[in-house]
């Protein structure tokens, strides 16, 4: 192999490494961005999350899935396309921050803005 053919070869590799490792991760993020979903909820005063995800679910809006432990509460394991497992659970965040309680104990706010995230 000439010193011409490996120069063009090793160029080669290095252009792929980059758009492996540069642009490849900045596709999922653009693609996470847009699997979310806002819908935005009416509630009456002192609702639990749990109660406004079943009614939201009644109503068509959600699909959403979990179990309920006894003394622990609801856990959510499947809300519309994000699914437990292979180590991950669905975590919810409350206004950028994660919930310090569960679903079936959360009263929510007018203004809250829930995200959920599989971590």
């Amino acid at each position: 192999m000439s010193k011409n053919n490996k120069k063009l070869y090793t160029g080669l590799v290095i252009i792929l490494l980059f758009f492996a490792f540069v642009l490849v991760p900045s596709f999922k993020k653009e693609s996470q961005i847009s699997d979310s979903i806002i819908s935005p909820v009416k509630f009456a005063p002192n609702t639990l999350l749990y109660d406004a995800l079943v009614q939201e679910e009644k109503e068509g809006r959600i699909d959403f899935s979990g179990k309920m432990y006894p003394n622990l509460g609801f856990f959510v394991t499947d809300i519309g396309t994000l699914h437990s497992g292979n180590g991950k659970n669905l975590i919810y965040y409350i206004n950028g921050k994660e919930a310090a309680v569960g679903v079936s104990s959360y009263k929510l706010k007018d203004g809250d803005v829930i995200e959920w995230k599989l971590e």
